[in-house]
């Protein structure tokens, strides 16, 4: 079980369930950090929004199994749905995480792209990357904790609610980004300027074709 990154088992003992993950070997080259994912796990788990974790450190993590249905690209169209997961994100951004400055998304992109050679991506794209990572460092935003893969995958829903797993990119960053990683640049918040919004979503899109050609 598991994604891309990492490598993911089931254990069991009696009603006993729970799940044992082995970090990637390529964490960093990932842009992981995984002390950084430790401290979010420990400010959110109060929340009840995602598994209690058994044990953590920069290998391994076990954590609870919750057992349910992920989400789909479909039910993200239901309205209780799209309600309760919007109450979700704005519980987790009310967590207050102190002592960790916010993400710099060029640093963050320049990261990847220091691995990749100007045939992977010509120079012409890196400067619209920049451009628009720029954009989005230089808007005036307040950062929160930012889950950074907000994937239908990873949202669990079942009789008990929903939960949110897999925080190994979070990090405090944009308010919109999970928003429009879920929903698309249709997404929209008075909270946010239409432009900021626009620059964002190039650079969600950036950080996720960078992230796939490091792996090749």
């Amino acid at each position: 079980m598991g994604g891309r990154t990492n490598k993911s088992f089931l254990v069991s003992s009696g009603a006993f369930q729970a799940v044992v993950r082995v970090n990637s070997p390529v964490s960093i080259k990932l842009g992981i950090n995984r002390r950084r994912e430790k401290k979010i796990l420990g400010l959110l788990e109060p929340t009840g929004l995602i598994p209690k974790v058994f044990f953590i450190d920069d290998e391994l993590l076990v954590s609870e199994f919750i057992e349910g249905s992920c989400l789909t690209d479909k039910s993200l169209k239901n309205s209780h749905i799209m309600e309760s997961l919007s109450k979700a994100l704005a519980v987790v951004q009310a967590v207050k995480m102190i002592d960790t400055g916010p993400r710099n998304y060029l640093d963050y992109c320049q990261q990847y792209l220091s691995q990749l050679s100007d045939k992977t991506v010509s120079p012409a794209v890196v400067k619209q990357i920049k451009d628009a990572a720029k954009a989005v460092d230089a808007a005036g935003w307040e950062p929160v904790i930012c889950h950074h893969d907000m994937v239908p995958e990873n949202i669990i829903i079942n009789k008990e609610g929903l939960f949110l797993i897999d925080w190994e990119y979070a990090a405090l960053g944009h308010p919109g980004l999970d928003f429009l990683r879920l929903y698309g640049p249709d997404y929209a918040s008075p909270d946010h300027q239409n432009g900021s919004l626009r620059a964002l979503f190039k650079v969600k899109q950036a950080m996720d074709k960078l992230w796939l050609a490091v792996q090749l």
